[in-house]
């Protein structure tokens, strides 16, 4: 084809064929070639993807087995220089000697976990409740003689965050859930301890002020078996209240290799 002829047709100067094939046929056969050639473009794109992202994702996993084995080697003291500090705020001293005061014929335990003191069912897994509510704590745990929990005391202090209110939420169902009396206070307004009393036995009751001693033995008596040889006292051994069972003692661990964290199997003669 000369610089003065007409283009003509491309497939007959793409193809010696093209007069043969037929302009209509010639380009069919050219889509399908580009459309093969993107499509080949497209497969090869995916499959230098796939192999960028497995690079990445086995470069990640690399990186923490390597995290990972750099934790278990660092030594726990080295790599977290423990310093003692107080169990208790100052609002939280406070609050502890209101009741103290208040029900001087109870136990008052501070900073207790809910798994110390909530049983709860092993049929779903028990770290996942761990995880939820579990390790949450309430400020003070109201207990009798005998270590039976009667209410549970939050501080609520003045700039709450939404995530501690939320925290302080689950732990209120799972007190009322479990029965017990919840009481949460403002940390700018304590109670005085009779009022506070007020508060507390309106709810749970008037606590007993002198649980029953161990069987066949008076409390004089217990004190006077504990002063030989000019020792101390030996501390009096409350009897079982009539309400101990299995089901009162608290939970034997906290640790998640100690528990069945899995759902309970039933028995074979139950399947």
């Amino acid at each position: 084809m000369g610089p003065g002829e007409p283009a003509g047709n491309v497939c007959e100067f793409t193809f010696p064929l093209a007069s043969q094939l037929g302009r209509p046929r010639c380009r069919r056969i050219l889509w399908r070639m580009v459309a093969e050639l993107l499509l080949w473009l497209v497969l090869a794109g995916a499959v230098a993807g796939g192999c960028v992202l497995l690079a990445k994702r086995r470069l990640a996993e690399r990186h923490e087995i390597d995290a990972k084995r750099e934790r278990d080697n660092l030594d726990t003291v080295a790599g977290w220089p423990p310093e003692a500090t107080r169990l208790l705020t100052g609002g939280e001293r406070a609050a502890h000697a209101v009741l103290v005061k208040a029900l001087p014929e109870c136990r008052i335990f501070p900073q207790v976990s809910l798994s110390r003191f909530i049983r709860v069912s092993r049929r779903n897994s028990y770290s996942e409740w761990m995880s939820r509510v579990g390790n949450l704590s309430v400020d003070f745990v109201i207990c009798d003689r005998a270590s039976l929990v009667i209410a549970a005391v939050a501080l609520r202090p003045p700039n709450e965050s939404e995530g501690a209110a939320g925290r302080r939420a689950r732990v209120a169902r799972v007190l009322k859930a479990a029965g017990l009396k919840f009481f949460i206070w403002r940390e700018e307004s304590i109670p005085t301890p009779a009022a506070a009393r007020s508060q507390i036995i309106a709810q749970t009751g008037e606590p007993d002020a002198a649980p029953a001693s161990a069987a066949g033995a008076t409390p004089k008596a217990s004190q006077q078996s504990g002063m030989g040889h000019g020792k101390l006292p030996v501390p009096e051994v409350l009897a079982e209240t009539a309400d101990d069972s299995p089901r009162r003692e608290p939970p034997p661990s906290t640790w998640f290799d100690d528990l069945d964290s899995g759902p309970a199997p039933l028995d074979p003669a139950r399947k």
